[in-house]
């Protein structure tokens, strides 16, 4: 086997105390190394794939048709999902990365594939999905009560606004499901919704927007990144800049924020905010390259506030800046970036203080 070569055996012994799946493979997709955890993974003993080419193990054609362009394009790096066959004919989701070996041949003439089990994060993701449905159909009903009842006497009436309280309380509930669950797949704690909410309803009302559409548009807000759900998690926590695919995959989220959110009247704003939130004042931004006042003023605003949070915030890229560096950011950005008038409010609620009230509220 290759494998006799110093180098190769080093990078086997290397791999073998690796926590995850790891494997050395060659040009043909034979497993020249299988460490003990992939085995595990594979449910199969090591002697049995070693040796064993990945066209065998996978018996899908457009599994195969996969595992073949990556032999082909051999040289590249790659980062996906995929999953491991199992001998009970069950599929174990995993992200799976390969890279060339480095060197001269026979080392260049190998790739070292490794594979992490997200089975616990795929299971938590559906069950999330099954939740949020049963609570919207739970919130119709309550809601299609309350319609029911709302011609009766006072007591039934009151009964009217028992049941829409407790629709809201349910939207509420979902909404905030939701947000935390995209914010875990970014590594956050679910703080930074929070914030949002409270700094886009304070510059609505610093903007002449009146209370109870303000309200709407700050728990609305809370949803602008739910769309995250469905970005791989190599992209959302990559410490570093992102490739041009890996930007354009991220951007996705915007449209698939549009299309989480129920159909009900009661998530339009959050749908649009969802959408168009990073839309540039100036026709830069994304996904539809809007400008001006053809933004929804409700993404507008969270526009501002997201980037704001992002800036005062920590994140494994960057330390926080002061609140004021911050909204002086803002303000060099407007009119490309931000409305204009909106920078400016939100610079003004920042250095006069204002925010601090808000956010406590």
């Amino acid at each position: 086997m290759l494998n006799s070569d110093n180098a190769l055996e080093q990078i086997n012994t290397l791999l073998d105390s690796l926590n995850c799946g790891a494997a050395v493979i060659d040009r043909a997709g034979r497993l020249v190394h299988v460490n003990s955890r992939l085995c595990a993974m594979f449910e199969r003993k090591c002697e049995d794939l070693e040796g064993a080419s990945l066209l065998d193990l996978y018996t899908d054609p457009n599994d195969r048709r996969a595992i073949v362009e990556m032999l082909d394009e051999f040289h590249k790096k790659r980062e996906e999902e995929f999953y491991i066959p199992l001998p009970d004919g069950k599929r174990l989701p995993v992200m799976k990365s390969s890279r060339q070996i480095p060197g001269p041949p026979p080392l260049s003439d190998h790739s070292i594939v490794t594979m992490v089990d997200i089975s616990q994060q795929k299971e938590a993701e559906r069950a999330l999905r099954e939740h949020f449905s049963y609570v919207v159909k739970v919130s119709d009903t309550a809601l299609q009560q309350a319609l029911d009842l709302k011609d009766d006497n006072q007591l039934l009436e009151q009964r009217v606004r028992e049941r829409t309280a407790e629709l809201h309380a349910a939207n509420m509930d979902a909404i905030y499901m939701l947000a935390v669950a995209a914010e875990v797949k970014d590594m956050d704690t679910g703080a930074h919704v929070r914030r949002i909410q409270a700094y886009s309803r304070a510059l609505a009302l610093a903007t002449g927007v009146k209370d109870e559409e303000a309200e709407q548009i700050g728990y609305s807000a809370i949803l602008h990144d739910v769309g995250k759900i469905h970005i791989p998690d190599h992209i959302l926590n990559k410490p570093g800049p992102l490739t041009t695919e890996e930007r354009e995959v991220m951007q996705q989220h915007t449209i698939a924020g549009e299309k989480i959110l129920s159909p009900r009247g009661f998530f339009d704003l959050a749908r649009t905010i969802a959408r168009s939130h990073h839309e540039n004042f100036d026709g830069t931004g994304y996904p539809d390259q809007i400008s001006g006042d053809q933004i929804p003023l409700a993404a507008r605003i969270v526009h501002v506030t997201d980037v704001y949070d992002a800036l005062a915030s920590k994140r494994v890229y960057k330390e926080s800046w002061a609140p004021a560096r911050a909204a002086e950011a803002l303000l060099r950005l407007s009119g490309r970036m931000f409305d204009p008038e909106l920078a400016a409010a939100f610079h003004k609620l920042v250095t006069e203080g204002d925010l601090r009230h808000h956010h406590a509220r």
